[in-house]
């Protein structure tokens, strides 16, 4: 491999690390799902998104999470969920016993996660009641998530890139079977 095109695919892999690390930055939060809400006592995993996103209940009260996806999903939070693989059609059952606000997400599908409001007194209307962050505290704040994943993906892509250029040297000196 010549030299321009080794440096070639380093920047072509790296801008593509680079894409990948923004994109699944921008995935956290909701990921390609738009934001849902709701009060049922079921959450169901479908279109890899869980619907709804954020569930208000009651303390005590059961939450079914249902997989109707066709691949595996599973619902973890901190201290409690359900880690194990999910296939399609598979529950997993849970309740609350104290107000406060649970977050999930399911580890095999970045940006897919939610939260479960549980009671009255968790500080969320407060919270509502602020209204959204000034522009520029949320610009600065975003920008640099933006920019510290744009940095991974391209540090990540360049040594895939450096990797591969690697590999495709030692094989193209070694000899080859007859």
């Amino acid at each position: 491999m010549t030299r321009t095109r080794r440096i070639a695919t380093i920047v072509v892999l790296g801008t593509i690390g680079a894409l990948a690390g923004t994109t699944i930055a921008a995935a956290g939060g909701g990921g390609h799902c738009a934001p849902t809400e709701g009060s049922a006592e079921q959450v169901a995993l479908e279109g890899a998104c869980f619907t709804p996103s954020t569930l208000r209940v009651d303390v005590g009260e059961t939450i079914t999470f249902v997989n109707r996806d066709p691949f595996a999903h599973n619902v973890s939070g901190t201290g409690w969920g359900h880690y194990e693989d999910m296939g399609q059609g598979d529950r997993f059952t849970t309740s609350f016993k104290v107000d406060g606000i649970y977050p999930f997400a399911c580890t095999l599908h970045p940006g897919m996660n939610g939260v479960v409001v549980v009671g009255e007194d968790t500080g969320v209307q407060a919270l509502a009641d602020t209204g959204p962050p000034t522009a520029s505290s949320g610009s600065e704040s975003d920008s640099g998530a933006w920019l510290a994943a744009g940095a991974v993906g391209l540090v990540l892509g360049a040594a895939a890139g450096v990797g591969l250029a690697g590999l495709r040297r030692r094989d193209a000196a070694s000899p080859t079977a007859a």
